[in-house]
């Protein structure tokens, strides 16, 4: 397994696949093991997120249309004197973040703009910033409204931090790094399982059954179990 090891080390670098010998106490084979799990678990929760993205996306704009009565709110919303550009939102270097990002987007559409491209070509992290407090307010208030079956006392701060979470471990997923980790460097499930409930509450608070909408999607469970099983 020695040639398996350094096969891989030579693919990774040594110190991306270094953090796995460390955690299996310089077991060679188990490192590479755990390595493949957890990016076998990366791929399942990606399907996952990708899911709650869209969902989330698409009920936001859809209530945006019909709370600013403009199909084209975030068009209009990122004019100069459109809600993304009031002055509450300007941040310390004086940029309209929000306003920016749509409209280099549209930019980058060019002659193949459409409203529905534009929404699509927004990232996760775009649409969880509408229920940062300030943009929340701007905005009206009201978005709140797209999660119907949300428990008694979930108000924005606590949608808000759901969605950061979960935009972090999307963008660690994005960017090859671990998710089978703890705090010390050890094998662990405790962080995927905490987001994927994340993702399984804010799916059915949207009004989704979650089980049916993921059905058909790689399930997390096995390498769950393969990860638990690493020491």
């Amino acid at each position: 397994m020695s040639t398996q090891y350094q096969l891989h080390e030579k693919l990774l670098s040594t110190p991306r696949l270094g953090r796995f010998l460390t955690a299996t106490q310089g077991n060679k084979s188990q490192a590479v093991r755990l390595y493949k799990y957890n990016l076998r678990l990366s791929q399942s929760l990606f399907g996952t997120i990708s899911m709650l993205e869209i969902a989330l996306r698409n009920a936001i704009d859809k209530h945006y249309q019909q709370q600013l009565n403009q199909p084209d709110w975030l068009k209009h919303s990122s004019q100069p004197s459109g809600l993304f550009n009031d002055p509450s939102l300007r941040n310390h270097a004086g940029r309209f973040e929000q306003a920016e990002k749509v409209n280099s987007t549209i930019i980058s559409l060019r002659k193949h703009y459409s409203h529905d491209k534009l929404v699509a070509g927004l990232s996760f992290g775009f649409w969880r910033f509408m229920f940062s407090g300030i943009q929340f307010k701007v905005f009206g208030n009201t978005l709140l409204q797209i999660f119907p079956n949300r428990p008694k006392g979930i108000n924005q701060k606590n949608i808000y931090q759901k969605l950061t979470d979960i935009n972090n471990l999307r963008n660690r997923i994005a960017h090859h790094e671990p998710i089978c980790f703890d705090v010390n460097n050890k094998p662990s499930i405790l962080y995927s399982q905490r987001h994927f409930q994340d993702i399984l509450e804010l799916l059915e608070w949207l009004g989704y059954p979650s089980k049916q909408i993921l059905s058909g999607l790689e399930s997390p469970k096995k390498d769950w179990e393969k990860i638990q099983k690493i020491r």
